[in-house]
């Protein structure tokens, strides 16, 4: 249980100590990320929009079942 808790405490201390290398990035690479985030925001506002016309015209254009008497 001790084994456990160090390696979990020294995980952890791993993880908070790389965290500012991490987040430090250049103006360029932020751009870029900017850039990233607006496109797959658009991506997802689309899709949305397909998935939702998609469904919509499913269960507005479904076959309807035909009654056996009528012609």
């Amino acid at each position: 249980m001790r084994l456990t808790a160090r390696l979990s405490t020294l995980l952890g201390l791993i993880i908070l100590l790389s965290l500012p290398f991490a987040a430090a990035q250049s103006s360029q690479a932020a751009a870029e990320w900017a850039l990233f985030n607006q496109i797959l925001l658009i991506g997802i506002v689309v899709g949305i929009v397909v998935y939702g016309l998609m469904f919509y015209a499913i269960i507005k254009f479904r076959e309807k079942p035909e009654k056996a008497g009528a012609k």
